[in-house]
């Protein structure tokens, strides 16, 4: 995989590498998996259909998977949309979604690109 443009898009590349103790194919194949994940267009239809709960359950899903792979600046946005939710603040949300989703489109096509 192109390291580069994965560190681009804000993937702590060389900090996933070695949360899984150096496995580089391991924390790359998890990386290919993650595009599989379909999460995050299951949290936009809830943001859509104004499902808060919906919008909850997933975001905090894909805030657990972010975390492990070391996307960090998407782990940010999804902290800062569950925070929003909880603070019924549903206007920010949507800002704060909107902002994760296009993050998580850059992040997802990287790894394609990579």
């Amino acid at each position: 995989m192109n390291k580069k443009l994965l560190v681009d898009c804000g993937i702590a590349y060389d900090e996933g590498v070695e949360k899984f103790l150096d496995e580089k194919e391991l924390y790359e194949s998890l990386l290919v998996n993650f595009l599989t994940d379909n999460t995050f267009d299951e949290a936009k239809n809830c943001v859509e259909a104004a499902d808060y709960d919906g919008v909850m359950k997933a975001v905090h899903a894909m805030k657990s998977v972010t975390g492990t792979l070391c996307m960090n600046g998407l782990l940010r946005k999804c902290c800062e949309v569950m925070d929003s939710i909880r603070d019924k603040d549903y206007k920010t949300m949507e800002k704060t979604f909107g902002e994760a989703y296009n993050m998580y489109l850059e992040i997802s096509n990287a790894i394609k690109n990579a």
